[in-house]
């Protein structure tokens, strides 16, 4: 029964049998390369300048208003998008020494992070529900869905597919993004940007060590190919031995979040054409899975991700831009549950989805002072196949569940000048999925640019997420178990913002954003006491509102500094189950980089983070010294975490049976790269 606090045989956490790929994973990923490497034939289009050496030679306003591609289909500056978006770049992710994306999200404002030390969790601007998978936020990887089709889960720890090393610069945009990218994206968009072919930090070697038996192997190189074609691959080995964790009957479970990680990550380009294969396999315990045996070793998730993904880019002499892209995935979780029913019973649950599309977009400038997107996708999902039973000892299936169904979309966006200081950013987007209503989505945005220093945007938007395969399907009998519910329909969200951003010169930003949210028929997983069951309903609705203000400053000596405060309310209504009270109501968060003389830096970050349910406010300080990631030679980096050993705890995904969860207390981490 996945669970919010779901998460190991021992034996999966050995390298040999976490290394091990499923024969379906290996087809699929031979079958990748392969088409990855047919196209490298075809005639290298010129990447955008994203690398290190790149980026210092900019000028430092232009540092304050980075490229952003998430907030539409099409590239803008910051400050011109219809969003107020957050950027944090490579340099920064590692300076301050984030080792996964909820570590760069955790940093940025308006954003709450949370784990149950087997999957990480995301609360923004005020909503944050417990047992939810992420499933109101989408996450992209250089523009494309990631969120899988079983549970629409948003991976954001280290269950996420993609090595951090790998990353450019991460994007969060808040707000609804449904006009844009369709489902799931209720409260933001996360876009993480990839390293191109030759950048810093694409062609290195690279092994840490850390507390709790943390140790990882990382290989990546970027190569030029014959007839002109640039390859670009990585692969990343991870194991952790686990934290000793504390239980809520006062034991201990030692080893409990042991865990093994492997990624794959390859990429041809060549002219307009990209092909991109992305493989991932993690095996993590949880030892405080609400409803069985806490710190059982047997309790132990699998996730398996493997994503494939063919664009065509070409520019036309008119000024047209056309965009073709084919991408197929596959996604399997396995989790194995000590069970006390009594007598203790290893419970196994597995969920398959697979999945294919196309999507065509045409990008045109023809009309004057319009940039106007039209497009079309197709999403074909042959397989969402979920089956529970008892393993030890075995029983027949509890639950065998097999569907398919088709996902249509219409989209179009204009951004349109227009006067001089004035441009009106218009998005639509027309959804049906299979067995769901048709849902419209749109967003509309006003930006005024005082003068060069003065960007005021007043933005509006709506968002929708219908049910998934798991909340709509899932059933299972018995204590703990779940129930379904025939009569689940769309959940909705409709938001408006005024975000001012002012560079009163070229070192310093400050942005300030007002924001007011409303959700209506929300998704909400709710326990029978009788049945001790769970159930997923569609209740009332929650309303946030809230303000952010950030202040960002770059020195010309390389030194850096984001500081952003938080404050935000929430409130039910017609809720038989409390959400608003889950998430901070106020959040400070402060993260420098420091030059420290002959190529030393220090990384600096403190979150001071209000209270969220039962779980207790808490201050949290990390530390890293490094060295900048050479283009050639050694670079060292000493990162920690928790440096004044809090400890502190974060919500469970049940108020009653699991009110907090304990987290891990200071560790440190040590990492060398060699670049080659």
């Amino acid at each position: 029964m996945r669970y919010a606090a779901l998460g190991p045989v021992p034996a999966a956490l050995q390298p040999r049998a976490a290394m091990r790929l499923s024969l379906s994973s290996l087809q699929f990923f031979g079958s990748a390369c392969a088409l990855a490497c047919g196209v490298i034939s075809l005639p290298l289009s010129a990447a955008e300048p994203t690398s290190a050496a790149e980026l210092a030679a900019l000028p430092l306003d232009t540092l304050l208003d980075l490229p952003v591609t998430g907030a539409s289909k099409f590239a803008s500056r910051a400050s011109s998008a219809a969003a107020a978006v957050t950027v944090v770049s490579a340099e920064e992710i590692r300076a301050l020494g984030y080792r996964t994306l909820a570590d760069v999200l955790a940093s940025m404002r308006g954003v709450m992070v949370t784990t149950d030390r087997s999957y990480s969790y995301i609360g923004v601007r005020g909503f944050y529900v417990p047992g939810d998978y992420n499933t109101r936020v989408l996450l992209l990887i250089d523009g494309n869905r990631i969120n899988d089709t079983i549970y629409d889960q948003a991976y954001l720890g280290s269950e996420m597919p993609l090595d951090l090393a790998m990353v450019e610069r991460v994007e969060f945009i808040p707000g609804q993004g449904s006009a844009v990218y369709g489902g799931n994206a209720l409260f933001g968009v996360v876009n993480v940007v990839t390293r191109q072919p030759g950048a810093a930090g694409t062609s290195l070697a690279s092994v840490s060590a850390g507390s709790f038996g943390a140790r990882s192997l990382r290989l990546a190189d970027s190569v030029q190919l014959p007839g002109g074609a640039a390859l670009q691959w990585s692969i990343s080995r991870a194991v952790m031995a686990g934290d000793t964790v504390p239980l809520p009957d006062g034991g201990s479970a030692r080893h409990g979040d042991a865990e093994g990680r492997t990624t794959l990550f390859a990429r041809v380009r060549q002219g307009d054409w990209r092909a991109t294969v992305l493989h991932a396999l993690r095996t993590k315990g949880n030892p405080l899975f609400p409803d069985g045996v806490q710190g059982d070793p047997r309790t132990v998730n699998h996730d398996e991700q493997s994503l494939l993904d063919l664009s065509w880019v070409h520019a036309t002499d008119e000024g047209d831009e056309l965009t073709a892209r084919g991408f197929a995935g596959r996604y399997r979780f396995e989790g194995r549950y000590a069970m006390d029913y009594p007598p203790v019973t290893v419970n196994q649950d597995i969920a398959v989805g697979r999945w294919w599309g196309l999507e065509g977009r045409w990008l045109s400038t023809r009309w004057q002072d319009h940039k106007l997107l039209v497009g079309a996708e197709l999403q074909v999902l042959p397989l969402l196949l979920q089956r529970n039973a008892d393993i030890d000892p075995p029983t027949a299936p509890l639950l065998d569940d097999r569907r398919s169904l088709q996902r249509h979309a219409l989209f179009v966006e204009d951004q349109y000048a227009l006067a001089r200081d004035w441009t009106l950013d218009t998005g639509l987007r027309w959804d049906q999925t299979s067995g769901s209503a048709r849902e419209f989505s749109l967003r509309a945005g006003l930006i005024w640019r005082a003068d060069d220093t003065l960007v005021a945007k007043l933005i509006h938007g709506t968002a929708y997420r219908a049910p998934n395969a798991f909340e709509a399907h899932y059933q299972v009998p018995g204590s703990g178990g779940y129930e379904i519910n025939p009569k689940l329909t769309s959940e909705g969200v409709r938001g408006s913002e005024l975000a001012l951003d002012w560079r009163p010169d070229s070192q310093d930003r400050y942005s300030l954003s007002l924001f007011s949210n409303r959700a209506r028929q929300l998704l909400v997983l709710n326990r029978d006491p009788d049945s001790e069951r769970y159930r997923f309903d569609n209740q009332g609705g929650v309303r946030t509102h809230g303000a952010e203000l950030e202040w960002e400053r770059i020195w010309a000596s390389g030194g850096r500094l984001r500081a952003n405060l938080t404050l935000q309310h929430g409130r039910d209504s017609d809720m038989d189950t409390q959400v608003a009270g889950y998430s901070a109501e106020r959040m400070a968060k402060l993260a420098a980089i420091l030059p420290l003389g002959r190529g030393w830096q220090a990384g600096l970050e403190w979150q001071g983070i209000g209270r969220r349910g039962a779980a207790a406010a808490y201050q949290l300080s990390n530390l890293t010294l490094s060295t900048p990631l050479a283009s050639r030679g050694w670079s060292f980096s000493a990162s920690v975490f928790d440096l004044f050993d809090r400890r502190h705890q974060d919500p469970g995904g049940d108020a009653t049976t699991q009110p907090v969860l304990p987290q891990a207390g200071r560790s440190v981490e040590l990492r060398l790269d060699f670049a080659f």
